[in-house]
């Protein structure tokens, strides 16, 4: 029942979910913009392409101005989205922020976290 995030510049999130969990959004697959409006692009990812619990799960996330796009296992769940400000609805993404790394509900382990500047 994990419900975890990467947030980016701040703004919440990159979703990450326990697919088998109860909650019924994370039958939809992990990688989406969980926090855009409902029915907006990148919201649910493309494909379900999340490994089991206690599998390594590899996600590549690029974000150019407020676009973004996620490979989850090498597969595109969202193609050049427009990340929503979550806190300041309607209004522009930060252009700077940190990368955050969310949970709640279960534990979760990351490893080989890297980072470069666009």
């Amino acid at each position: 029942n994990a419900d975890s995030g990467i947030y980016l510049r701040a703004v919440p999130q990159v979703q990450i979910w326990d697919v088998a969990g109860k909650h019924e959004d994370a039958k939809k697959g992990s990688g989406g913009l969980w926090n855009n409006k409902a029915g907006s692009k990148g919201r649910d990812p493309l494909v379900v392409a999340d490994n089991p619990v206690g599998e390594w799960n590899s996600i590549f996330i690029r974000l150019v101005g407020d676009r973004v796009t996620v490979r989850l296992n090498d597969k595109l769940v969202v193609d050049d989205a427009p990340l929503q400000n979550y806190f300041n609805k309607g209004g522009l993404l930060p252009k700077t922020g940190p990368i955050q790394l969310q949970t709640h509900g279960a534990e979760i382990h990351w490893r080989n976290v890297m980072v470069k500047e666009l």
